[in-house]
């Protein structure tokens, strides 16, 4: 198994690492519950080639970002804190859990959720491992069809007159305005940056 691009920020580092133990995972899953083979050893193959790419990425934001690789981090006993990791420097799954909550909030801030008074926030995001927080919607959501289409109206029963008037009875006519507003921002791609030659 080989990775596309070398990573080069702290985003680009953990997204690979995530993918990589994401796809560790269901392969070893897959193969204890006999969902797949493995005769010729190729599975278990990529499984081993991922791991090792893995450690080298760790290894790699050691160097690179002051993480504190998870072998090196102090051993508390259960229910204990560690203690403060060197200044400058980041326990390993701190730094995991940081950056994964920055990739939340980033995906969050680009979903018409972000501006619905129905949300449940991005803190109920993580909590659900990355599924929509819609406080409305009876059943969980995994993704939207479109970032600025709302899930009451694409899968469950409301209509789009609906919505307005849910919204601006619980919420308020400015909160229908603002997710009015914010609806035809996700619509609309931003400009390409120009550059002065």
């Amino acid at each position: 198994m080989k990775i596309k691009k070398q990573p080069e920020t702290e985003m680009e580092y953990w997204s690979v690492i995530e993918a990589l133990g994401g796809f560790i995972w269901q392969m070893n899953h897959s193969l204890s519950h006999g969902r797949i083979e493995d005769p010729d050893g190729g599975v278990e193959k990529d499984i081993t080639s991922s791991r090792e790419i893995q450690l080298r990425l760790v290894s790699e934001i050691v160097e690179k970002f002051g993480v504190i690789a998870p072998q090196d981090c102090p051993k508390v006993e259960f229910g204990e804190e560690s203690p403060p990791a060197p200044e400058g420097k980041i326990y390993y799954w701190d730094w995991y859990k940081k950056m994964k909550a920055e990739s939340y909030q980033t995906e969050y801030d680009g979903l018409i959720c972000s501006a619905c008074p129905f949300s449940e926030g991005v803190e109920r995001m993580i909590s659900l491992g990355g599924q929509i927080p819609c406080g409305v919607f009876s059943g969980s959501i995994s993704r939207l069809r479109a970032p600025h289409l709302c899930a009451m109206v694409t899968f469950a029963d409301w209509s789009e007159d609906n919505l307005r008037v849910e919204m601006v009875v619980n919420h308020g006519e400015e909160a229908f305005v603002a997710f009015q507003t914010r609806v035809e921002e996700l619509k609309s791609p931003p400009a390409p940056a120009k550059v002065e030659a």
